[in-house]
């Protein structure tokens, strides 16, 4: 079943950079370990070396392994920045930390692919662009952890020291792209 599903997400999305966004499609996205799971999905899809092996086997046992990743953060266990088996981002010159807004939320995030991940995430707004790896994401995650959603692995809530260390990267960096994908505020309408 699964890998019938995977191998027609993969056709209808062969043009997308980031299998995450194929892969995502497998799994329930109201599943708090959903990042951990897609992210393991993806890892046995490369470390297969064929995206079209994914099946119902795999699919179970990505699911048990996010779950666990999920549950070992959630009871305050540091993972490492990249706990899987994908290249890692900041050997990629384009990785980027990015914050962006929902409501009273920011997420802290890095991407190689800045305008996809943020047509895939559909930010209120991008509030701040920075170069840096999943090591750099990881120290401001530490940082600002006192700040951080109940439950939740990236989303922190918009206290004063992530708006002050918001207006420092944007000193330093300038403002992010005013092109990139974005919800318009107060209709939920995709501002492209």
């Amino acid at each position: 079943m699964y890998k019938v599903r995977a191998q027609n997400l993969l056709a209808q999305h062969a043009h997308e950079e980031t299998p995450e966004r194929v892969f995502a499609d497998l799994v329930d996205r109201d599943d708090p370990a959903f990042p951990e799971i897609t992210q393991a999905l993806v890892d046995f899809a490369f470390e297969l070396g064929d995206p079209e092996a994914v099946d119902d086997g795999i699919v179970k046992a990505a699911i048990r392994i996010g779950r666990a990743r999920h549950d070992r953060h959630q009871q305050g266990e540091v993972l490492p920045p990249h706990t899987g088996l994908m290249p890692r981002r900041e050997t990629d010159p384009r990785a980027v930390v990015y914050y962006i807004r929902r409501g009273a939320m920011v997420k802290i995030g890095t991407t190689v692919d800045l305008r996809g991940r943020m047509a895939t995430l559909l930010p209120e707004e991008v509030l701040a662009i920075e170069p840096g790896d999943q090591k750099l994401e990881a120290q401001r995650h530490q940082t600002f952890r006192a700040l951080r959603v109940p439950g939740q692995r990236e989303w922190f809530y918009a206290g004063r020291e992530i708006q002050d260390h918001i207006r420092q990267v944007l000193a330093q960096h300038g403002p992010p792209p005013e092109d990139l994908p974005t919800l318009q505020p107060g209709n939920g309408m995709l501002n492209t």
